[in-house]
């Protein structure tokens, strides 16, 4: 499709987005809609999700699906996810050119059971769609002439060390030794291996990761990374990013921080993010915190949409809600999201997408700016690791004790909602 047709720069964004994340996974995305800027979300274009209390019931529904469908019997994958709980199968050639979720539905036609098995969706730090909706993060990363991180580091004298991971690109390890972002200091992670000429997303965890030291700095911070050397262009499955946060369980984390999520088929609850809580969250001392995504609309965004998730929308320094943001049911309570401010990778960063590709931008100062719910998120998570340091709570007690600060207000596009407005000093 030449650039000409695609139409605003919202909906060329999006362009860009998925075709940069097509390139970085050998073409193995799909999306549900003709025109790429118009999609809802993306999966696997051979992988189907089942629990596997519902094997046997795929199993004799893809014997009574019509013989022309599949070219041979369905593989189950080898991979054992979640201890066994999630099971991927790899669909062969369908010579009528079904895609997963037409399979899906041809199977439940068949009799499975709605929602039993589910395409394998693309889970992305930059989850877009909904005709050109704004993404996540809102904007590629800025130049900043600030010095000092926005929000500040908060005072904090007294209290009991915290785990946090935070699941995410990677870590930049320079920033935890830099004289420039004391705040770092003993965080630890996944090297994401930057070089001078910065990738899309580098950076993304760090950032992050910083956001959270600087609001509980008495923790200790492990990021988990999913993006290790530039792989995946910012996005994993939803079946192997489960596995990214079963390896993160293994910190003992009393917060876990996921800036990412995606849509899903039929707006389903995702069954792969189900399975992690059942297995993982629903009896840990632990709470996730999730980012409510960027597309500007109310359908479910997961896994910030699950009730047991905390979801975090963005707001503006004016306090209304930011113009990007989700809301609805992936959007617990609102914070500041735009114009972040904090460590970054030093190097050169070419942009990549609507309207600023081929600028180019150099960073020098071990800080950037950046906007999205992806932002918004740690501020939260780290108000509640903070809590638990100063009161020694439970996180799910946290949590609460967090979100009972939160001022309720109305806006006229999405109605009433909760919002934190912690005392930046």
């Amino acid at each position: 499709m030449g650039d000409w047709m695609i139409g605003d720069d919202r909906r060329r964004r999006s362009t860009d987005q998925l075709r940069n994340l097509k390139k970085a996974n050998d073409g193995q995305v799909r999306w549900d809609t003709e025109a790429p800027a118009d999609f809802t979300f993306l999966y696997h274009p051979d992988h189907l999700l089942v629990g596997a209390e519902d094997v046997d019931d795929l199993e004799a529904a893809f014997a009574r699906l019509d013989k022309g469908v599949l070219s041979e019997p369905p593989r189950r994958d080898d991979v054992r996810i979640l201890g066994g709980d999630l099971v991927r199968y790899v669909l062969p050639e369908r010579p009528g050119g079904e895609s997963v979720p037409d399979v899906v539905a041809l199977l439940e036609q068949s009799g499975l059971r709605p929602g039993a098995a589910s395409p394998d969706h693309w889970v992305h730090v930059s989850p877009g769609g909904g005709g050109g909706g704004t993404t996540c993060p809102a904007v590629e990363p800025q130049e900043t002439g600030l010095t000092e991180p926005w929000p500040p580091v908060a005072p904090q004298e007294k209290g009991c060390e915290v785990s946090v991971v935070v699941v995410d690109t990677g870590w930049n390890p320079p920033s935890g030794t830099d004289g420039r972002t004391p705040w770092l200091e003993g965080v630890t992670g996944d090297d994401e291996d930057n070089g001078p000429e910065l990738r899309p997303y580098a950076g993304h965890g760090t950032f992050i990761a910083g956001v959270v030291r600087c609001m509980a700095p008495m923790t200790q911070v492990h990021v988990e990374g999913f993006a290790l050397g530039g792989v995946g262009g910012g996005g994993i499955l939803e079946s192997e990013i489960v596995q990214q946060l079963e390896e993160a369980m293994k910190h003992e984390p009393q917060v876990i921080n996921l800036s990412a999520g995606c849509r899903t088929h039929l707006d389903r609850p995702s069954i792969a993010f189900r399975k992690f809580h059942r297995r993982h969250l629903e009896d840990a001392d632990c709470v996730l915190v999730a980012a409510a995504g960027n597309d500007s609309w109310a359908a479910p965004f997961w896994p910030a949409a699950f009730p047991w998730a905390v979801g975090v929308g963005s707001l503006d320094r004016d306090g209304r809600v930011s113009e990007f943001s989700n809301f609805g049911v992936s959007a617990d309570v609102y914070t500041l999201g735009r114009n972040i401010v904090n460590a970054f990778p030093d190097g050169t960063f070419v942009c990549h997408e609507t309207p600023d590709k081929g600028d180019v931008r150099v960073f020098s100062t071990g800080l950037a700016r950046w906007s999205g719910t992806s932002f918004a998120a740690p501020i939260v998570a780290g108000l509640i690791a903070r809590q638990i340091s100063v009161s020694g709570s439970t996180a799910k007690e946290a949590r609460d004790a967090v979100m009972a600060l939160a001022v309720h207000d109305s806006d006229p596009m999405i109605g009433p909602h909760l919002e934190l407005h912690p005392s930046f000093e």
